[in-house]
């Protein structure tokens, strides 16, 4: 189990790095926001991803300061639309569970020179969570290393061994788009 949540990916650091760069060069009022996110990330990573569970409310900052890194990355070529819906006070998590599948849409759904829609629902009603990822495909240069799809099959173990019989994951692959819809009864 450890090692399935261990996975971190670097490249997402280092594009991180590059675009807090390009923003310093900048002189962007955006920069130290930029840094103050990304530390926030790696102190979670640190800190809060070798436990058990995490209170819901970290797991959300997490992605949501990893969406806003993307929107510095991306600006205007991105067509994002992300909500959390319900309360997410008091309720627990397995680390890093839902970030592989945000990721995995920013890898496959963005393009500059396509069309890239991701959305991006996350809903928490009584002690169940929805998330909604849905991205199009476009065209992507990837190395080999990151076409081995390990964080999808991770996130499949990880809930077959933390949430057996209290999750329900649907993803579909088409020819335009990918999604991924999971129902998990939280701690």
């Amino acid at each position: 189990l450890s090692y399935l949540k261990a996975q971190v990916n670097p490249h997402f650091l280092f594009n991180t790095l590059n675009s807090i760069y390009a923003l310093a060069l900048e002189k962007s009022d955006s920069t130290a926001s930029a840094v103050v996110k990304l530390s926030g990330m790696m102190r979670y990573v640190l800190n809060d991803a070798n436990k058990d569970f995490v209170t819901l409310d970290k797991e959300l900052n997490y992605i949501s300061d990893y969406i806003d890194l993307q929107k510095i990355r991306y600006g205007n070529v991105l067509d994002l639309n992300y909500c959390v819906k319900g309360e997410v006070n008091g309720k627990q998590i397995a680390p890093l569970l839902l970030i592989p599948f945000v990721e995995n849409a920013f890898k496959y759904g963005v393009n500059a020179e396509e069309e890239s829609k991701i959305k991006i629902e996350i809903t928490i009603q009584e002690s169940e969570l929805e998330i909604n990822v849905i991205n199009n495909k476009v065209t992507v240069q990837l190395n080999d290393e990151d076409k081995t799809g390990v964080g999808i099959a991770n996130v499949k173990n990880r809930l077959q061994l933390l949430y057996p019989g209290k999750h329900h994951l649907n993803i579909t692959d088409d020819i335009k788009s990918f999604s991924v819809y999971l129902t998990l009864n939280l701690q």
